[in-house]
């Protein structure tokens, strides 16, 4: 049974955000406008056209039924000129009505589905901006992320499309249709908002039953994504341990809590309508008994009256459309308080304002008494200071957690030092534009990631200009062009979603061929052989022995076979350099590192003779005609 997870929190810091809903929706309606403008300036125009429209369209009834038809006090006989002249106007406007709406409402979609866009860019834009202290944090999970992109986006789009917009014109239309109905008869005003305290109480009683739904559901929503995401992530282990059963009732009782809560919340979303309606229904109730006294005493004219139910219609239809909005607000909020705070989020690397761009990097790598941490008082790196010449091949080696990777990471400016600074050929990285070294070094990690195209496209990825001719070049380097060749599609093979349709070892070299191919002066392998059989280790060796030259190189290595070639190895423990030197000064001198050494290469089954081994693996790895696998296989 696998561990359960604690309760996916929904809403990240909430309490900082509460009571910030009117700032949430002008940076909201900001991003609506930035850009936008071309289509803000004519929507304002329809939006104002439609709320005079809606405005004076009462009027033309009620002169129709007080004159035109002769309904007003003394009841005259009508006159048809009236109505004919008034029936041509009220066609007039219902067109002008009908196209204002249908531009108003496409203008409206256009602007949600921009907004969209921008939003999702500008947050995968930040996204690739914020370092690896955001992405490798535990609150930042992947699936939150995609529901970030996904979900919460798509929620802010409907809440611009369904609501935000459209309350201008509502707001217009309710404000406009008091005033008229105050004009027309103050005293049917008086009696019918007699209602607007129960009407009010009611609404703020459904709807703050509502906000804890929706809140609930967001949470419900979050928590199944976060299951589905590792899910498919960790198919392999599911599989592998048979858990299949067990995965399915962890995401069923989700599911299953998310549709309970889903219920509740449609349940009382079909309920509020009704319960408002009623309260509605009881303010025209007394309109039309007050009505019908004030008409027998000549005080209200039907076409008055006529008027003044259509401005009341006016009036709740829009209020209406506020209290849906409203409820689309509870639900949306919290989306868009996510979004802007990672758009606010701080960017932990960034480049000063005046930072130089390097070219023709020699290679030379100074740590200069640096100590760095992830956590507060927990160091990882401490009081690191050393020299790595150009061209010189270093190898960091220790047990893990010794704080090998970061050492690397932070060369890379994934990180930067708390105490202390890194320079590249005398310059201090910090004061470098992050690309113009980045694309000076090439990375080969342990976990390589593939993308979900061909072969050919995911060697190009570290030469975006290369060639087919460069890309088969770097291939052969490796010793991959073999295996490539021997699929149907060869270049041209998907590989599959994160490479899954190729072994490790393949993906492996794929990955070592696309660093290659940006022939880079500084070459970082984290790891990078591990993955690899061990005939296709010694290929790569060899391989190595000629990429290697003329670049400086850090390499990580817990095989120690793989870095017994370097120029200098330096020991890791507990973020320390304890010891340093070459293979064979390391091995004399009968420390740490000599005892890794042995621990390797002992032989339970024999008598150990790690002296034979050191010298197969310094004296073969180097043949250029080694291509006996059998006789490979048997020596081990």
């Amino acid at each position: 049974m696998r561990k359960k997870r604690k309760k996916t929190e929904a809403f990240e810091n909430e309490e900082e955000y509460k009571g910030r809903t009117f700032k949430i929706l002008k940076r909201l309606i900001q991003y609506i406008g930035s850009g936008n403008n071309r289509l803000v300036y004519p929507l304002i125009v329809l939006i104002i056209s439609n709320v005079i429209i809606n405005w004076f369209t009462p009027l033309i009834f009620r002169s129709l039924v007080d004159e035109g038809l002769g309904g007003g006090i003394g009841a005259n006989e009508g006159d048809i000129d009236i109505v004919i002249f008034l029936g041509t106007f009220f066609f007039i406007f219902t067109i002008t009505g009908v196209l204002t709406r249908i531009a108003q409402g496409y203008i409206i979609s256009k602007l949600a589905t921009l907004t969209m866009y921008n939003l999702r860019y500008e947050l995968f834009v930040k996204f690739q901006k914020l370092g690896l202290d955001y992405h490798e944090s535990s609150k930042h999970t992947t699936g939150k992320k995609l529901n970030y992109l996904t979900g919460d986006i798509n929620t802010i789009q409907q809440l611009i499309q369904s609501g935000l917009l459209l309350s201008v014109s509502n707001f217009f239309l309710i404000i406009g249709s008091l005033i008229f109905m105050i004009v027309l008869s103050p005293i049917l005003t008086a009696i019918l908002f007699m209602i607007v305290p129960l009407f009010f109480g009611i609404a703020g009683i459904l709807f703050k039953k509502a906000r804890k739904y929706f809140k609930e559901l967001r949470e419900r929503i979050a928590i199944v994504t976060s299951i589905l995401d590792e899910s498919i992530m960790g198919m392999r282990i599911i599989q592998s341990f048979t858990v299949e059963e067990d995965n399915y009732d962890e995401f069923n009782k989700a599911t299953e809590l998310e549709k309970q809560t889903t219920m509740k919340t449609a349940k009382l979303m079909a309920f509020i309508p009704g319960i408002i309606i009623i309260v509605i229904a009881i303010g025209i109730s007394s309109l039309f008994f007050t009505s019908g006294i004030l008409i027998r005493e000549g005080l209200l004219t039907q076409g008055t009256l006529f008027a003044f139910i259509f401005y009341l219609f006016s009036f709740f239809e829009p209020l209406f459309s506020l209290i849906g909005l409203i409820t689309l607000l509870q639900n949306s909020i919290a989306a868009g308080a996510r979004i802007i705070r990672i758009l606010d989020e701080n960017i932990s690397i960034t480049e000063k304002e005046n930072a130089v761009e390097i070219q023709n990097i020699e290679g030379k790598i100074e740590y200069n008494n640096v100590s760095f941490s992830y956590e507060e008082g927990v160091a990882v790196l401490k009081n690191i200071d050393i020299t790595v010449n150009d061209k010189e091949r270093l190898a960091l080696v220790g047990y893990t957690g010794a704080g090998k990777s970061t050492f690397v990471k932070l060369l890379s400016r994934f990180y930067d030092p708390i105490e202390g600074e890194i320079k590249i050929d005398g310059f201090n990285l910090k004061n470098l534009k992050i690309k113009s070294f980045r694309d000076n070094l090439g990375i080969v990690l342990q976990e390589n990631f593939l993308f979900s195209g061909t072969i050919k496209e995911n060697i190009r990825y570290g030469k975006l200009e290369a060639n087919d001719d460069e890309i088969k070049e770097a291939a052969k380097k490796v010793k991959a062009h073999e295996f490539i060749m021997e699929f149907e599609n060869g270049y041209d093979t998907i590989v599959g979603e994160r490479g899954s349709r190729l072994s490790e070892g393949q993906k492996q070299l794929i990955a070592f061929a696309r660093t290659l191919i940006a022939d880079p002066p500084i070459l970082i392998l984290d790891e990078a052989t591990s993955s690899i059989d061990p005939y296709s280790e010694l290929l790569i060796q060899q391989a190595l022995e000629t990429l290697l030259k003329g670049r400086t190189s850090i390499s990580i290595a817990h095989r120690l076979s793989t870095i017994i070639n370097s120029d200098r190895i330096i020991v890791l423990d507990k973020g320390q350099i304890i010891e340093q030197g070459s293979h064979q000064e390391l091995v004399e001198k009968d420390g740490f590192y000599n005892h890794l050494y042995r621990m390797q290469f002992k032989d339970p089954f024999k008598k150990e003779k790690p002296d034979d081994i050191k010298e197969f693996r310094l004296i073969d790895t180097n043949r250029e005609n080694f291509d006996d696998k059998k006789r490979f296989q048997q020596f081990f």
